[in-house]
């Protein structure tokens, strides 16, 4: 896992990552600033369209997550791992972890108490 957050924002490295992974899946940029990235994907016959992204807001980090049917917010996210089609994002203690599978149109929430 790599550090999500710098010290002005989002890391260059996540940034840069992110912005791959979002065009080599079809997904498309819909806002890019040093306090949020965010990306939408359309929907294709196995998955409806949805839009993914992270930002901070009242001093939290926050992944934002939205579909046609829900809607998803984590806080105090911390690491993220891409390898291929899956973005993978973890709280700073790892008890909150989102997962999706951009090409499968899969996703999940895990969630444990600490």
């Amino acid at each position: 896992m790599k550090r999500l957050w710098g010290d002005n924002g989002t890391t260059e490295a996540f940034r840069r990552e992110f912005t791959q992974w979002a065009r080599d899946h079809g997904g498309r940029l819909v806002d890019n600033e040093d306090g949020a990235i965010f990306c939408e994907f359309g929907g294709t016959e196995t998955h409806a369209s949805f839009e993914i992204g992270v930002y901070e807001a009242g001093g939290q980090h926050v992944l934002r997550f939205d579909t046609i049917r829900e809607e998803i917010e984590l806080k105090v996210l911390a690491e993220y791992a891409i390898d291929d089609s899956t973005l993978v994002l973890k709280s700073d203690q790892g008890s909150r972890e989102f997962e999706l599978d951009v090409a499968s149109g899969n996703w999940s929430v895990r969630k444990r108490p600490i």
